[in-house]
């Protein structure tokens, strides 16, 4: 199995288990409810698979999907993918990443705020 067959194992699976890895830490240590953990985990996350997908686009490797980078901005860490894009200067020229990263940031801040004042 090779990174190229199988990108979902090796990218997003990983991404997922570690934000919740570190919202769990979060949570448990610092406090706060659950939602705040996974938030804290799951942006620790998005910026360094941004950067990991710049260094791979300069060495012309294999590159995270793109769909990969949404779905981890849908799920909370659209903050991270804003400064990401914005900071690494990636993705900037393409429209649905320049107008589509800040929707996903305020479709999961509107969420989130839902969900702690339901």
């Amino acid at each position: 199995m090779s990174l190229k067959t199988h990108p979902v194992r090796y990218t997003l699976l990983p991404a997922l288990l570690v934000a919740s890895a570190l919202g769990w830490v979060f949570h448990h240590h610092v406090g706060g409810t659950p939602l705040a953990g996974w938030w804290v985990g799951v942006n620790l996350v998005v910026y360094p698979v941004w950067w990991m997908d710049k260094r791979q686009a300069r060495r012309e490797g294999f590159r995270v999907p793109e769909w990969t980078l949404h779905l981890l901005s849908f799920l909370g860490g659209g903050l991270a993918g804003v400064i990401a894009m914005q900071s690494l200067r990636h993705k900037t020229q393409k429209a649905i990443f320049r107008f589509g990263q800040p929707l996903l940031l305020l479709m999961s801040a509107v969420a989130m705020g839902w969900w702690m004042h339901r």
